[in-house]
């Protein structure tokens, strides 16, 4: 991999990554921490900053390693390839929503059953942000400048 490529990725979770960030400072700033300390709020940050960058190394490096092999080149690639999966796992979601037995009332009432709505939005919510950081990847890594 190119230098450009090395920076692309560096830069590929920042626009999911700062504003989480962002949240959990002000959070922590207007004290609504709990009994967490400053090193644990470090630590918060600091596993948000890996779980990220985490992502980005082992769903974002293949998916461009597979798209560079077969030489596409167009954010349409790149964007489909990020959130097709998500969305097909969306999509799972819904039909074994629609199509499973109920289970009965004592099992759990607050579970995947009874939050399947949520579920699918939270799903369909992480599609959007791998694709954002899937954006900025092409931009700044495979988007060829015309000169």
């Amino acid at each position: 991999m190119g230098e450009r490529e090395i920076k692309a990725f560096a830069l590929a979770p920042l626009p999911v990554i700062i504003p989480l960030l962002v949240a959990t400072g002000v959070n922590a700033m207007i004290g609504d921490t709990g009994d967490a300390s400053g090193a644990d709020i470090f630590a918060v940050m600091l596993a948000l900053v890996l779980f990220g960058y985490g992502l980005t190394l082992g769903f974002g490096m293949p998916i461009h390693l597979l798209l560079r092999r077969f030489r596409k080149t167009d954010l349409g690639s790149y964007l489909s390839l990020t959130a097709l999966p998500i969305v097909l796992l969306a999509g799972a979601i819904a039909m074994w929503l629609r199509l499973a037995p109920a289970p009965a009332p004592p099992v759990n009432p607050f579970g995947l059953y009874m939050q399947g709505g949520l579920v699918i939005r939270w799903v369909l919510a992480f599609a959007a942000m791998a694709s954002l950081s899937a954006a900025t990847f092409w931009y700044a890594g495979v988007r060829q400048p015309k000169i």
